[in-house]
């Protein structure tokens, strides 16, 4: 294990990772921490998508922030030898709910998002950053921190549909070696009802939470995520 890569959330710089990317480098001092945009992707190219963004890393381990731990789980489900171990971070098995999910953003909430993110971009953007700090105490210090990615509105429209449609049940369920899940107790994205039932598909994976924690994980917990991270590393490769 020599190279992590770090993989942000919808509609979010790279840059969001960098307190996490920090702690790691000084948990993990042996090894090497990237941070790698999320590339434009939609559903009619999914699999291109995926492949390309395979192409820009190194291999070793993905950790992976809400889409981004999606994203992760599926590189690991097509590529396994290259990207052997994942860890996702406030990230669903279905971001929005199914008949047999019920731990997920209910699907007219993701319709009215999406509807309006169509519409009002801008305005819809701002909800978002709310959203994602919602349950912090140091909620207004997380939006400030906020960072947007280069991607044109309609690109992140398209990445919006692959979140509403991912489904990684099965890709948790089978993973090549155990996983790593970070949850947050104060989630108003991820309900916190997905830890248990996420644990539930593949009882060898570790599934933890920081009861006091919101979306915004890697701003508001860096520390913790990295020792959790590290703890995990090297347990598996002692």
């Amino acid at each position: 294990m020599t190279h992590i890569t770090l993989l942000p959330g919808w509609a979010l710089a790279p840059q969001t990772l960098q307190p996490l990317r920090e702690a790691l480098l000084e948990r993990l001092p042996d090894v090497g921490v990237d941070i790698l945009p999320l590339p434009a992707i939609q559903l009619s190219s999914l699999e291109t998508d995926l492949s390309s963004l395979a192409q820009q890393m190194k291999p070793g381990v993905l950790v992976g922030w809400s889409l981004g731990g999606m994203l992760a789980v599926q590189l690991h489900r097509r590529f396994p030898e290259h990207f052997p171990r994942v860890a996702t971070l406030a990230s669903n098995a279905c971001f929005v709910e199914r008949r047999d999910w019920a731990q997920a953003m209910p699907t007219e909430t993701f319709k009215s998002f999406y509807q309006d993110y169509r519409d009002a971009p801008e305005k819809t953007l701002k909800r978002f950053a709310l959203l994602v700090a919602q349950g912090s105490p140091q909620a207004r210090q997380l939006v400030k921190a906020l960072a947007w990615d280069e991607l044109e509105a309609e690109q992140r429209l398209h990445a919006l549909a692959v979140l509403g449609m991912l489904d990684n049940r099965v890709a948790l369920s089978r993973p090549l070696q155990p996983m790593l899940h970070c949850f947050a107790g104060q989630d108003a994205l991820v309900p916190v009802a997905a830890a248990e039932a996420i644990a539930a598909l593949h009882d060898a994976s570790r599934v933890v939470v920081h009861e006091q924690a919101s979306h915004a994980l890697p701003l508001e917990q860096p520390l913790w995520l990295a020792a959790e991270i590290a703890g995990w590393l090297e347990t598996r490769h002692a």
